[in-house]
């Protein structure tokens, strides 16, 4: 093998891992409706702090991590985790972030396309029809942030067949105060996302039952950035091969 070609083969083997380890970190921006003042955290926010999303992915699979305080137990009103609702075709909440997305709740916010139920780890995709009989709200009462999706409704929504995605909640907290860590990860063919040649742009939504703090965001998979540089590779690798 020729030097040049060795080293269009070292840039193509650069941007290929730029794809498999880029990092994106959603940090808490979303606020949401529900309560009579435009605050985040309702309630203690030692007990219902949700910190940011760190999200990583590779040519298989989507890394979700979600960093909070809450877990259950943690309350006395028997709070449970929320699933994990995932968006492919970008994010569109109701508001502007100025605001903080103040007026956004389950019926004029995202249309999720999939949940990932949390107590389970099943994959369900979301239909257009009938799409509200397939979430569950976190409610009306006084110790919860109103009219927010937490959960999918399992006996309504679609389990996606052969789904291989999963969940490990060994991360969570058990001390008030103390931050842990739900990790999901998402097969992306389970998505439908076969090709990575092309940018698709995500939105992700995570929230206790209570609603009590919620971390919505959107991001690209791969980012734009990240499919110039792996192009730049192959020409590169082209070009040197007809020289050779």
């Amino acid at each position: 093998m020729t030097s040049k070609i060795k080293h269009a083969l070292t840039a193509l083997s650069l941007s290929v891992a730029a794809v498999s380890a880029h990092a994106v970190t959603i940090n808490d921006g979303y606020n949401g409706a529900g309560l009579s003042y435009n605050g985040d955290v309702f309630g203690d926010p030692n007990v219902y702090q949700v910190d940011r999303m760190e999200v990583t992915y590779d040519s298989d699979n989507l890394y979700v991590s979600v960093f909070t305080n809450f877990f259950e137990g943690a309350d006395s009103y028997g709070h449970k985790y929320g699933d994990l609702f995932i968006s492919v075709d970008g994010w569109s909440p109701f508001g502007n972030a100025a605001d903080r997305y103040k007026d956004d709740d389950i019926t004029n916010g995202e249309k999720w396309e999939f949940a990932l139920d949390t107590s389970t780890g099943d994959l369900y995709s979301l239909s257009m029809v009938d799409y509200m009989d397939q979430l569950v709200s976190s409610g009306t009462s006084s110790s919860v942030r109103k009219n927010q999706e937490v959960a999918v409704n399992t006996s309504k929504a679609t389990l996606v067949a052969g789904e291989t995605s999963s969940v490990d909640l060994s991360g969570v907290s058990n001390t008030v105060g103390t931050m842990g860590v739900l990790s999901y990860t998402l097969t992306l063919a389970d998505l439908g996302i076969t090709d990575l040649s092309s940018s698709t742009s995500l939105g992700l939504r995570w929230a206790a039952t209570c609603a009590n703090d919620v971390i919505e965001g959107g991001l690209s998979v791969p980012e734009p950035g990240t499919l110039a540089m792996l192009g730049l590779g192959l020409v590169s690798l082209g070009l040197r091969r007809k020289k050779a």
